[in-house]
């Protein structure tokens, strides 16, 4: 009896550490875009601090530029979603988002999203790729003007959402992965009047930005917050 005791608590230790070693350990796909790419890295980071483990897949065309710039190992190409906690999107392209939105599973990406939902596994995807009023796009010229267009790319989005996919900002994926984001205080006025330059940017430490309506944010600034995945909100 003694025996059958141990060996219980010893498969009850084994058991209570894989869900704990689950529940911090994620798969990150990146899809064949780059926009919201670096607000989305600077967040992997800050789940890295937090003590998450991840593997991560890509596109092809963007394995290499990415490889030397993740603090996470490549994941295998059959990926053992059993493993993980988390499915996570940091690049979400219109192809992809239309692809899971309408059920094909035609590629890796689309197939491993799909099982993931099928699994009921929790997915949380930046939106920045597939929004039509996303600021990367606007920098780019990118936003679409025909209303059709924008249209169904809201489509896929709402589908994604209605699915079970969390949608945010590639600069709030940290932070909506840690669930802090509806439980954050609201930020203070960090400024009411005047530019918000550059320095400023560099500067500022807190993980949420807030200007009055008559502050002129530099376009520097905004690529700097960006980069450091601060979010950006007006009065």
């Amino acid at each position: 009896m003694d025996l059958d005791r141990i060996l219980i608590d010893l498969l009850s230790d084994k058991i209570v550490a894989a869900l704990k070693a689950r529940a911090t350990h994620g798969i990150v796909l990146f899809s064949d875009t780059d926009l919201g790419l670096e607000p989305a890295l600077s967040g992997l980071e800050g789940l890295r601090a937090k003590g998450w483990t991840m593997e991560w897949q890509a596109a092809p065309a963007f394995r290499d530029m990415l490889a030397p710039r993740l603090p996470f190992a490549e994941a295998p190409a059959q990926v053992q979603l059993v493993r993980a906690g988390l499915v996570l999107v940091p690049t979400l392209s219109l192809s992809l988002a239309a692809k899971v939105a309408t059920g094909i599973a035609d590629d890796p990406q689309s197939a491993l999203l799909g099982e993931a939902l099928d699994r009921g596994l929790r997915i949380v995807a930046a939106r920045d790729g597939v929004c039509p009023g996303a600021r990367d796009r606007a920098a780019r010229g990118l936003t679409p003007q025909n209303p059709a267009r924008r249209a169904l790319m809201s489509g896929h989005l709402e589908s994604l959402a209605a699915q079970g996919v969390e949608l945010c900002w590639a600069a709030r994926l940290a932070h909506t992965v840690l669930g802090t984001q509806e439980a954050a205080a609201p930020a203070a006025v960090a400024q009411d009047t005047g530019i918000f330059g550059w320095q400023q940017a560099r500067a500022y430490g807190a993980p949420v930005l807030r200007l009055g309506r008559a502050v002129l944010l530099t376009p520097l600034a905004a690529d700097i917050l960006a980069a450091r995945g601060i979010a950006i909100e007006r009065e």
